[in-house]
């Protein structure tokens, strides 16, 4: 891949060539410019890119951190309005009705469910564009001030945080060269043919990002990067500018305490946050409800997560209610896949239905009773067994059993939590009938055999893990499994069933296990009460019959507890 100036150069890739070089639409190349790339290699598809990502992001000087959870947006489930929900370009049945004196009646609403959104996300439907005609999905004309219009909040971006009190994430597009910005003279732009980016966007970000006091601003989403870059003649003809401008942009995120989202990219954006801290998260789906296979994010993960990028599903319906009154009626037919690959992503969980047709219980099952989303360690990709079955067949893709004339993608994924004491508890999701093998999860079959259990998510039962498991379809047609050790004295933690992740490491923090028992120290927020369940092979072999389940309830101040099966 590009190893440096990602956004200046171009690849080639062909059956027998790949290569890389300076864009064609570059006019000049200054003297002693230069790029460099870097050839990288490792042993298998998910390791490999792992260790690519680790060589780039070293190389570009950016620290690998938790991005799961590394403030309150990205900790918690938040309430979105993006393109395909409730609240895009809608405000419900009450047409005469503005966001200003809708969006507090739909806090209420989620509070007296006891869903504590942590955050919330404003669209493109907030601000002004060099249009009147927005196009169904916010399509439609650049920015020309990145501020409240008066028909959507009379109050101001402050007053609607006043009425909120939430971080939130907001939206931009691409500039009009018709904006107040360009008009000012403030800064120097270089305009067309369609939009405009400034001259020195380190210094224009770093202003810009001192204009949202008072607002909650806490990640700044910047879609449509695609079409900026597209539409704007000086990102391509100049050989530096396009890299400047996201540096720019984040520098100045950075420099005001914001994270940055990217929407749209292409993927040397993607490649260009290797060098940028700032750059938290990223978009890895087309628009909820405009895009086939949105929720199918596998394969996107594995190139984000190298680069310490989470991968964002984008938001989602909770329900299979008709959400009338709002932009997309829907009914969304696969709620539970829409929360659940959301939550496996590692990445924020966003819900966008309209006031009362939240599903509370498929919501809250993502998370705590405050609104932190129970993550596995890592966002979940393709299973390695995807490329290597689909290696040996020739094929490229995967036949469905049986064979049909179309055959579907790959849908396998798989990602993990490391426990304390428990050792890697692992996480398989699969859209399809396929047997569930341990090599999905890149566990050996001498590895597996009787020394972990697979529990069905969907129908709760438990099984020793053998080298090919057969799981019934849940309601959905999907399968969703959690395999589990099995540690000394036969003892099995099975977790928090109720859960989409059941064994998350930002619940349980250690667990040790004897002969005699089983002691799991679990963290839980104030006033919760969290029911842990756990079972034992038998020294023939066999699950014991009977699955224990204990509950504990945390006071007031939250903190951690000890809970002890057995003696």
């Amino acid at each position: 891949s590009q190893l440096d100036s990602p956004k200046a150069q171009h690849s080639l890739s062909e059956p027998h060539l790949f290569g890389m070089g300076v864009k064609g639409t570059v006019k000049k190349i200054p003297a002693g410019w230069s790029q460099r790339s870097i050839l990288s290699a490792g042993y298998g598809i998910g390791d490999g890119m792992m260790a690519w990502g680790e060589r780039m992001t070293k190389f570009n000087g950016k620290k690998r951190v938790d991005q799961r959870y590394r403030d309150t947006t990205h900790s918690t489930i938040g309430f979105w309005t993006d393109n395909g929900g409730y609240y895009h370009y809608a405000t419900g049945s009450k047409k005469n009705e503005t966001y200003e004196e809708v969006l507090p009646k739909v806090k209420a609403y989620h509070e007296g469910l006891n869903v504590q959104f942590g955050h919330w996300q404003f669209d493109s439907w907030f601000y002004p564009k060099d249009t009147k005609h927005v196009l169904p999905g916010g399509g439609g004309g650049g920015v020309t001030n990145w501020t409240a219009l008066p028909t959507v909040f009379p109050s101001g971006m402050d007053g609607i945080q006043k009425l909120l009190n939430v971080p939130m994430v907001m939206h931009n597009r691409q500039w009009s060269p018709t904006s107040d910005y360009v008009k000012s003279g403030k800064f120097e732009w270089l305009s067309g043919p369609h939009w405009a980016i400034p001259k020195d966007p380190i210094g224009f970000f770093t202003w810009f990002f001192q204009q949202q006091q008072g607002w909650g601003l806490s990640m700044y989403e910047q879609d449509w990067m695609c079409k900026e870059y597209d539409g704007t003649d000086a990102l391509q003809s100049n050989i530096s500018l396009a890299d400047d401008w996201l540096r720019g942009m984040a520098v100045g995120a950075e420099r005001s305490g914001r994270t940055v989202q990217y929407c749209m990219p292409y993927a040397n954006d993607i490649l260009a946050a290797a060098a940028l801290p700032a750059v938290s998260n990223a978009r890895a789906t087309g628009d909820y409800f405009h895009a086939h296979h949105q929720w199918a994010i596998g394969g996107t993960a594995l190139l984000y997560n190298a680069l310490n990028i989470l991968p964002f599903k984008d938001g989602f319906y909770s329900s299979t209610n008709k959400q009338v009154g709002g932009q997309t009626v829907g009914p969304e037919t696969h709620p539970d896949r829409e929360a659940l690959i959301s939550v496996l992503s590692g990445a924020m969980v966003g819900p966008m239905d309209g006031i009362h047709l939240l599903n509370a219980t498929r919501v809250n099952a993502t998370c705590r009773s405050d609104g932190y989303v129970l993550k596995p360690d890592v966002p979940l990709r393709t299973s390695d067994e995807c490329f290597r079955s689909s290696a040996a067949t020739g094929a490229g893709r995967l036949p469905l059993s049986p064979p049909t004339t179309k055959p579907e993608e790959c849908f396998v994924y798989h990602t993990h939590s490391d426990v304390k004491g428990l050792g890697r508890v692992f996480y398989l999701f699969s859209n399809d009938d396929r047997p569930l093998t341990p090599a999905m999860v890149d566990l050996p079959s001498s590895d597996a055999k009787d020394s972990y259990v697979l529990f069905d998510w969907y129908t709760k039962s438990l099984a020793l893990l053998k080298p090919s498991n057969s799981l019934p379809p849940s309601y959905e047609g999907t399968r969703y499994a959690v395999i589990t050790p099995v540690l000394t004295g036969g003892w099995v933690l099975v977790g928090e069933r109720s859960k989409y992740v059941p064994l998350s490491s930002f619940r349980f923090e250690q667990v040790s296990a004897s002969a005699d028992s089983l002691d799991v120290h679990i963290v839980g927020a104030a006033g919760e009460t969290v029911r842990v369940c756990a079972t034992r092979v038998t020294s023939k072999g066999s699950l014991a019959a009977e699955l224990v389940c204990k509950k504990v309830a945390f006071a007031a101040g939250g903190g951690w507890k000890l809970v002890r099966f057995g003696v």
